[in-house]
């Protein structure tokens, strides 16, 4: 749903940076009320100028672009809200958006993620009718957003911006996402799909809660009584055409031993 035909992510040897996305649609009369309902929500942590929207406690800022209704909307997000089970009735107010906010706001790792989330929460406030992540294909209710935002804990962020369940015709499971934390996704083939799902989330939370430094021909187990696996680096992403979703940080896959 990306409108924009700009790049959003830079890696090179001294800098990776990548720019996570979140679409919030809306029903502003115009960008003007959009401002304002900004500023009049959020007027002690927020300042929106221009296509800057700027947390004033952290400095930290992320780039607003104000577009049109779009027809696909519903759609979208009743696709991308079926692991968070959003409900008709929602569906329902997100079909009668008059307009959406995209938010786009560089997440190399798991601070920059929480400023994000936080900035997506200000735009809820201001009249966001809900929030999806575009660079996952993940949707959520206002409430469900805002819930997260307001009990937050790191184990949210991993909620918030992955998902894990993600297979192929083949039965692969991978995650996408990660790279919203500035993290490497995870991929398992030949694996019974609860039980690849299952160490997906373990492993991934792994890399988020222990910050561990992995490296190519590791292996990693989930206890003492678990199979052992090889962590080998994927060279062939599901999404390597797809910029959204390609994950610039890597993928690890998870070979049994």
């Amino acid at each position: 749903m990306w409108p924009f035909k700009k790049k959003i992510q830079k890696t090179d040897s001294t800098d990776d940076v990548f720019h996570s996305i979140l679409c919030i649609p809306g029903n502003w009369e115009s960008r003007k009320e959009f401002i304002l309902s900004i500023i009049t929500t959020n007027a002690i942590e927020y300042m929106a100028a221009g296509n800057i929207l700027m947390n004033l406690e952290s400095k930290t800022h992320c780039t607003i672009a104000f577009c049109e209704r779009d027809e696909r909307m519903k759609k979208t997000f009743k696709n991308a809200g079926m692991v968070t089970r959003v409900t008709d009735g929602f569906l329902d107010e997100i079909e009668k958006h008059e307009n959406v906010v995209y938010l786009s706001g560089a997440t190399a790792g798991l601070k920059e993620a929480e400023d994000f989330a936080k900035a997506g929460a200000a735009i809820l406030k201001a009249g966001g009718l809900g929030i999806k992540v575009e660079t996952a294909g993940k949707a959520f209710e206002k409430d469900q957003w805002l819930n997260m935002v307001d009990n937050f804990k790191i184990a949210n962020l991993y909620t918030m911006f992955v998902v894990d369940s993600i297979v192929d015709k083949e039965g692969t499971v991978n995650s996408c996402g990660m790279h919203n934390l500035g993290l490497p996704d995870t991929i398992i083939s030949g694996e019974e799909f609860q039980e690849a799902v299952h160490l997906i989330s373990v492993f991934n939370f792994y890399q988020i809660i222990d910050k561990p430094s992995v490296q190519n021909n590791q292996t990693f187990r989930v206890d003492m009584q678990s199979p052992v696996y090889r962590i080998t680096e994927e060279q062939k992403q599901p999404y390597k055409k797809q910029a959204l979703f390609q994950n610039p940080f890597g993928m690890w896959r998870l070979t049994k031993e």
